[in-house]
Order: structure tokens, then sequence, then C-alpha cells
């Protein structure tokens, strides 16, 4: 039977789990990141944005074939295929990360507001916005997850690229210097956390988690295969456009003028001066985009990866479903009312498990998409297993970094 031609309708509906996880990449951290390099570096660190897009792309593009091939998620494969203990590590190891990075989402959404709304306070925002957040999840409908997401990342990139515009940038130099394929000031460690800030443990987990929301059953899964990876491109390229126009925006203004920025908050409140207020505004809506659909990625997945780590009744109302979520929302606030963010050590912890989490994720899937017992005509051909041995390759550099950095805080610390 031949493949159906497939046409702009098909590719149109089946847009969703890549924004999501676009949407998920382009956080606080990854915003507060993208300002810092380009204050600094002008645009140098260009090219090693587009290095992380692919390689996120690559690092995902196996849970299209295994949650819709399949029809399981990653989660799943991990605990029936490989070891039951691994499965409930690596949700332990999402858990910890959600509780540690959810309270720096927090913040970016509230520093976002407390712009537009001078006097407010960070914990009423924190409160109001893990509320939504938490509306949307219970709802249960991934459809509207789905929505939400969409929305957010037009926003992000209505306010992201009309600021980068705004600026005024020379094309020319953002070309020659951003693909100049030079590391950022050599420091190489700084260069690596970009890329590191795109790839993280949970995004494989996550996007088969949404996947298989968005194909419990499907009947055509070689279609819906191609259909979920030109998603997924398509938002890989979106991120990049995304934090590429930050990139530009501070490589522009800020980086000729020597000023130094700590957070993206200082980025909205130096382009004010330079551009005018609207710029600032644009820049903090973006922000708020950014951080809202990081709190309602971290909330939501939580429903979809602790079920099937310790083999529990998947519905999202099940009493342990509803109590993990609630954790993930309320320890946050909890963290923020006491010491106005996480505490440095459960960052540390947090960044020591997604450092050590990340190469065994990726080795995870390649093992998977290797047995032919489970993806069938999905498996892996040798294209494929080269791809993920160079992704494979790079995740340990990552996960190098990440150890690297938590080992420098730990001896400042002492």
């Amino acid at each position: 039977m031949s493949e159906k031609k497939l046409t702009f309708k098909d590719y149109a509906k089946a847009l969703g789990p890549g924004a999501i996880m676009s949407a998920a990449i382009i956080g606080p951290g990854t915003v507060t990141t993208a300002s810092t390099q380009g204050a600094s570096y002008g645009y140098t660190a260009l090219w090693i944005l587009l290095l992380a897009c692919v390689i996120a792309y690559f690092f995902q593009e196996p849970a299209t074939r295994i949650s819709i091939g399949c029809k399981e998620s990653v989660m799943v494969g991990v605990r029936e295929h490989i070891n039951p203990g691994v499965a409930k590590f690596l949700w332990v190891v999402l858990f910890v990360g959600s509780i540690a990075f959810q309270a720096g989402n927090l913040s970016g959404a509230s520093m976002a507001l407390t712009y537009f709304f001078p006097g407010t306070t960070y914990l009423l925002w924190a409160v109001i916005m893990s509320v939504l957040a938490l509306v949307i999840v219970l709802l249960n409908r991934y459809k509207i997850i789905e929505n939400v997401n969409q929305v957010l990342i037009i926003l992000m990139v209505l306010a992201f690229v009309l600021t980068a515009c705004t600026s005024g940038p020379n094309i020319g130099d953002m070309f020659v210097e951003g693909f100049s394929f030079k590391i950022p000031g050599g420091n190489a460690i700084l260069a690596v956390s970009l890329l590191a800030t795109t790839v993280t443990p949970n995004l494989v987990l996550g996007y088969s988690g949404f996947l298989r929301k968005k194909y419990p059953d499907s009947k055509q899964p070689r279609t819906d295969i191609k259909l979920a990876k030109a998603d997924l491109g398509l938002n890989m390229v979106v991120t990049f456009l995304i934090t590429g126009a930050i990139i530009v925006c501070a490589g522009t203004l800020l980086h000729p003028q020597g000023i130094q920025i700590s957070s993206a908050a200082d980025m909205a409140m130096q382009l004010t001066p330079l551009l005018g207020r609207y710029a600032g505004i644009f820049f903090s809506l973006g922000l708020w985009a950014a951080a809202i659909s990081s709190v309602l990625y971290q909330i939501s997945i939580h429903n979809m990866l602790f079920p099937p780590a310790f083999k529990l009744d998947e519905n999202p109302k099940a009493k342990h479903n509803m109590i993990v979520t609630c954790l993930v929302v309320l320890v946050p606030i909890i963290l923020i009312v006491i010491f106005g963010s996480s505490p440095v050590q459960l960052i540390i912890a947090a960044q020591a498990l997604n450092g050590i989490a990340l190469p065994m994720v990726c080795i995870i899937s390649w093992i998977l998409c290797n047995k032919k017992s489970l993806l069938g005509e999905f498996v892996n051909n040798t294209r494929q297993n080269v791809v993920m041995g160079i992704v494979t390759l790079c995740t340990l550099v990552f996960a190098v970094n990440a150890l690297y950095s938590v080992a420098q805080k730990l001896i400042a610390m002492f």
C-alpha cells in the first residue's frame, strides 16, 4: 500500500508536541544565557546555538519512532527493556530538577510581570502563575496544553524578533561574526553552557509523553512519524530564531558599549533607555512567555512520567499523580517564600543529577532504537546509529561541563 501524499493541512494538523518542547527549552535560563552571551561576545555564539538546536533535534528524534511506531512511551521502554530501577532513577532526576528550576521559572515570570506592574511582589505573581498552570494541567486536555504553548511560542517570536529587528543589527556582521566558528571569548566552558541549556535530560522523556497524547493509537505510524519529525524540526528552527534574536539584540546594543548583564531582567531594563519603553515591554513580554511555558511544562510532565516509571495507574486524576503534580506546584513556592529562589544546594544537586542523567538518557534511547524486537521496521539504520553516536558524545561533553560547574560551586562554598 503506497503512502498517502501529505498536504500542507496534514503538516499543520501535526503541529503541537514540537512547540511544547521548544517552549520548554526557551525558559528564563536560556533567555539569560543568550542575553549574557550577546552582551559579552556579540554575535559569535550564533553558530553554537545553531549546533545546539541540531543536537536537540536528533536527541529527541528517537522518541518519534518509539512513541508512535511502538505505541509506548520512552519511560515504559526504559522500565520494560532496560531496568525498572533506571526508570525510577530518571524520574527522581526529573522531579528534583522540576523543584529546583521551577522556582527560577516562577521568578522569571514574576520579574516580567513586575516590569508591567511596579510595586507588586514576586511571590504574588509566583502563586498566580502556578495556579494558572495547575488549572490548565488539571483540565487534562492535551489540546489545551498544545494550543497554549503554540500561542506562547508565537508571542516569543513576535516579542524577541521584533526587539532584535528594532535594534538595527548589521546583517553582514551578524553572519560573518556569528558563523565564524570561533569560541566566544575563548571561553569553551561558557560556550558549552549555551549548548547544555538547550539539551536537557527531560526532553526525550517529556516529548515522548506528549507524542503519546497526540498519537495514542496511530493507524499510519510511518506517516505520523514523518509528520512528527517535521513538527519537531520546524520548532527547533523556531527555537534558534527566538534565542538567536536575543543574542542579536544584546550583541547589537549592549556589546559595543561594554554593558554587562547578569539576568534577563537586566536586559529588559537596559533596552528601555536604548530603544524606548516599548522595547522593554516587548522583551519583558517574551520573558514572561518563556517563563510561563516552562512552568507549564514542568507541571504537566509528571503525570505522564511518574506512573510508567513505577508501574502505577496512569489516570492523571489518580491519587498518586495528583500528589506529585501538587508537589511540583507547591514546593517551589515554599522555596521562594523561604529563600527567594531555590536554595543553592538544591540547584547544585539538580545540576549534578542532570549531568549524570543526560548521557544516560541518550545511551538508553540508542539502545532502545537498536532493539528490533521493540521497534521492528523503525529500528536504527547505519546513518541513525552514526548520528546518535555523535549526539551521545556531545551529551557526554555537556555532562562533564555540568559536573565541572558543580565542582566549582562546591569548592566556592567551602
